[in-house]
């Protein structure tokens, strides 16, 4: 049966690694007739270096000592080309215990090696192009900011000297403009940070989620008024503290930005602890723990069924040209969580409120006292 098998190499060795015998499957991924190979050594079928670096005999004597060994690599036929061998070398025992020879298996997975490589270039290629594509959007707004400045500037000084004399309609073109490089601002400052937010770092440190959260809110407090920001008891998490402030910040930002005009801000903070499986809509591994950590307002809402296009860059919760912002903030919340391998999602209903739910690997964080 052995000898008839032709899509594996099956081979037996004796102690030295010398062919003994020799099956179909061998023939046909090897290249050698049988009469060819037996009785020379194994190693025939390793490149040069591999023999130099003693690869060949290392396999066997950990063969030898554990009873098997594994390994993948490119291996040499006949006619000198070369498959994407993997292999399994097994000691043969007499009944006293002794090494008396070895099995050895071979499958070819040379198309199964040519795919992985493929799929590899392409993602080492599209991970170099979106890097560039960072390093273009810094570099690009950081360029921006300069002259920017300065039409501001003379903006400035032009609608500040009373002597000049400018009409109604001027005066206001010039606001407008002032209003419009102002907005300009905010979108360079906002390229700039969700540039930032794609970069992966690995400069973790512990983050009191509590401390972050009271501390955004603080900022706020012209806005909230007679609001109130209520928080719940969060984890100390182990992440970038750029990035996880930047995090809250923008959700917190928009709970104010989109406050309902009837009535007191009120924003809640809140977290429980879930499993991946529980949000399979969003790919989170299924065995995993994730802190649900939302943030939960009673402002003007949103209609759900923006819920996932609201995530995209310069994209607005609404319409309303009274809100300010670039419609970038979000898109930095999306790609900050996807740095930690979580995810986040919208809820909301007009006239009622909204609700972004973060979702943070537990074993990135520590535990709730």
């Amino acid at each position: 049966m052995v000898e008839e098998v032709e899509d594996y190499a099956i081979l037996m060795l004796d102690k030295e690694g010398t062919i003994v015998n020799w099956n179909k499957g061998a023939e046909k991924i090897k290249g050698y007739k049988e009469v060819e190979i037996v009785g020379r050594n194994f190693q025939e079928f390793y490149l040069a270096e591999d023999r130099k670096k003693g690869l060949p005999l290392q396999l066997l004597e950990l063969a030898r000592q554990t009873g098997k060994a594994l390994h993948e690599g490119w291996r040499k036929r006949k006619d000198g080309s070369v498959f994407w061998g993997s292999i399994v070398l097994t000691a043969i025992h007499n009944d006293e215990g002794r090494v008396i020879g070895f099995t050895k298996v071979t499958r070819d997975l040379t198309e199964r090696k040519l795919a992985e490589d493929r799929t590899n270039d392409y993602l080492r290629q599209l991970e170099f192009q979106n890097k560039e594509l960072e390093q273009f959007v810094y570099a690009a707004s950081h360029d921006l900011k300069e002259p920017l400045r300065k039409m501001n500037f003379y903006a400035n000084y032009i609608a500040d000297q009373p002597e000049n004399r400018l009409d109604e309609k001027s005066r206001d073109y010039l606001s407008r403009s002032l209003k419009a490089a102002a907005r300009m601002k905010v979108l360079i400052e906002d390229l700039l940070i969700y540039s930032r937010s794609t970069i992966r770092t690995d400069v973790y440190e512990e983050v009191d989620l509590n401390k972050v959260i009271e501390e955004i809110a603080g900022t706020h407090k012209e806005e909230i008024g007679d609001g109130e920001v209520i928080i719940e008891k969060l984890p100390v998490v182990y992440a970038v503290p750029f990035q996880i402030k930047q995090l809250f910040s923008n959700l917190i930002d928009n709970a104010v930005k989109y406050k309902h005009p009837g009535r007191d801000v009120v924003i809640k903070v809140t977290v429980k602890l879930v499993e991946g499986s529980q949000v399979p809509v969003h790919n989170l591994e299924r065995n995993k723990k994730y802190f649900q950590i939302s943030v939960i307002d009673n402002g003007i809402g949103f209609d759900p069924a923006h819920a996932n296009r609201i995530f995209e860059i310069f994209q607005r919760l609404n319409n309303s040209t009274n809100a300010k912002g670039s419609g970038i903030g979000l898109a930095i919340c999306k790609k900050i969580v996807q740095n930690y391998k979580g995810a986040i999602e919208a809820n909301g209903e007009p006239e009622v409120g909204a609700r972004f739910s973060v979702y943070l690997p537990a074993d990135q964080a520590m535990p709730l006292q």
